[in-house]
């Protein structure tokens, strides 16, 4: 009986012990689980920190120098105004100094060469004559048909782009033959045109056979005519009304030579 109250002593400690070994208020054993939780979170914050430092430095860095400010220079609003001017430039006219030529023709004292007009010749005698187009053409008066009555011009071309150009009034009358003459001599061959607009019916009513060696020709104002040598003869034209009275129309034009040509003409009905 003693054996055994005994034994219930032993055990009764034994149980005690083991129960205040499991109390969480024991600082012994909390300790390793207290030391091993704050270094498992200490190691989790600081990764996360470092990565959180490395990840924002470059994406800040970027922004600033490659982004935002290697950007801007490309985009600027002048470079985009320069590239507008320079590409719009200044206009050119068609047949302007340096522009491209109106047709195959300039404005005066300029010369269609390649597709372009350039500075022509300056030649004296040739500077400041009106006569460069048909309308302008230097009028030389009036003469009948009466071949022994004449009109005469001297001038100059200044290159083979220049033309010139004389007009004169030709009246038909009784006994003789209306038969427009033009004699040029000149310093370097070209090329002598005569058109002819009768009175009555105009140019659309005059009819014209145009001499051997000669070229039918019209003029800018729908005149009809013929282009030849420095000198020829329209003996064969007809008007639509009963009068052969007419207006004539010379131009020369087309020197041999790029030259300044000096020339003198001789003109009758």
């Amino acid at each position: 009986m003693m054996l055994r109250s005994r034994a219930l002593v032993l055990a009764s400690f034994t149980l005690f012990a083991c129960s205040a070994g499991d109390d969480p208020g024991d600082t012994g054993s909390n300790s390793s689980i207290t030391t091993a939780s704050p270094a498992t979170d200490t190691s989790s914050t600081s990764s996360s920190t470092g990565s959180a430092a490395t990840t924002d430095a470059p994406t800040t860095g970027g922004d600033t120098t490659t982004t935002t400010t290697g950007d801007d220079p490309t985009t600027t609003t002048s470079g985009t105004t320069d590239d507008t001017t320079g590409t719009t430039g200044p206009i050119c006219d068609p047949g302007q100094v340096g522009c491209v030529c109106d047709g195959d023709t300039c404005a005066d004292g300029l010369a269609c060469e390649d597709g372009v007009c350039v500075p022509g010749l300056a030649c004296d005698g040739d500077l400041g004559e009106p006569d460069d187009t048909e309308p302008n053409a230097q009028d030389l008066g009036e003469i009948d048909d009466d071949d022994d009555n004449i009109v005469t011009a001297d001038g100059v071309l200044s290159g083979a782009a220049d033309v010139d150009w004389y007009t004169y009034h030709g009246l038909d009358t009784f006994g003789h033959v209306a038969e427009p003459t033009v004699k040029v001599t000149s310093s370097a061959t070209v090329r002598v045109c005569q058109f002819i607009e009768c009175d009555e019916g105009g140019a659309v009513g005059t009819e014209i056979t145009c001499p051997d060696g000669t070229q039918t020709a019209l003029s800018g104002g729908l005149r009809p005519g013929c282009c030849g040598g420095a000198t020829f003869t329209v003996s064969d034209f007809n008007c639509s009304g009963s009068s052969d009275d007419i207006r004539v129309y010379v131009r020369l034009d087309k020197p041999s030579q790029d030259e300044c040509v000096e020339y003198g003409l001789v003109a009758h009905n």
